[in-house]
């Protein structure tokens, strides 16, 4: 997942920032985080776009189930119209055909029931996977997002103290 590229990529680049001596606090490059954030936006909807085409897929598999539901029961309507046509006895064919058709018809509802359960099923675990990446990639995003405005705030402090004990220090020298 590219998603999982990009937090490495970002956990990477924490640990490797240059430190702030007598903390625990790092110096971090805000061009560079600002791209990892941007990076983080485009790959979010791949993945959403990755669970869509699952569900595109699961589809696929019902169509193709009804498809063959229905040539099974055609052809078994068709085997039953041969059998009265070759048979003398039209009674005897007649109730054959009826056998046949009512197994493939029974059949054909069987794997019909079987393979729209099958898609609920996968549709339902697609839908829940894709719930699922989504709520976590929008956790994390708020997580790292939350951590880097924390960090920003204390830069942002740091600098306003310096800045501070400049203006102070320049008192000093006037008075």
């Amino acid at each position: 997942m590219e998603i999982l590229s990009l937090v490495d990529k970002l956990e990477s680049y924490a640990t490797a920032s240059a430190r702030l001596p007598g903390t625990h606090k790092v110096m971090i490059d805000g061009d560079r985080l600002l791209e990892l954030v941007d990076q983080f936006r485009v790959a979010i909807p791949k993945d959403v776009r990755d669970s869509q085409d699952m569900l595109a897929q699961r589809e696929a598999i019902i169509n193709q189930s009804l498809l063959d539901a229905r040539r099974i029961k055609a052809s078994a309507e068709e085997e039953s119209r041969n059998q009265v046509h070759k048979h003398t006895i039209s009674q005897d064919a007649s109730a054959r055909a009826e056998e046949i058709l009512a197994d493939a018809k029974h059949r054909a509802d069987a794997l019909l029931q079987d393979s729209q359960r099958k898609a609920r099923d996968a549709m339902s675990e697609a839908q829940s996977f894709s719930d699922g990446r989504i709520n976590e990639s929008n956790r994390y995003a708020t997580e790292t997002l939350f951590r880097l405005e924390q960090q920003l705030a204390s830069v942002l402090n740091a600098v306003r103290r310096g800045l501070d004990s400049l203006e102070e220090h320049q008192r000093e020298k006037v008075a």
